[in-house]
């Protein structure tokens, strides 16, 4: 799978409520995975973050220059550049 990076105002999310501990943690290190992503007719709609992406749009909101900026990490769960031995199957299978 490719990664890109993405402006969060071009990500179709759903707003979702979060906990301080998660919105401190975004804060202060960022995203540690991509956010999963479906492309649609060349929209960009998200499948797993929307809590990241809720968490990101609060931060921009209140402080519009956040060192981090609006752009996001993303993997495209629709794409040609999948490759076959999809490396998000193995996780959270317990």
């Amino acid at each position: 799978m490719r990664l890109n990076q993405l402006a969060l105002q071009d990500i179709i999310f759903q707003y979702t409520e979060y906990n301080e501990s998660l919105y401190n943690s975004v804060l202060r290190i960022g995203f540690s995975f991509p956010i999963k992503i479906r492309v649609e007719n060349n929209q960009y709609y998200c499948i797993d973050g929307h809590k990241r992406l809720s968490i990101l749009s609060d931060i921009l909101k209140s402080d519009p220059d956040y060192k981090r900026g609006d752009k996001v990490t993303v993997i495209y769960t629709n794409s040609d550049n999948i490759r076959s031995n999809d490396c998000w199957k193995g996780r959270n299978t317990h």
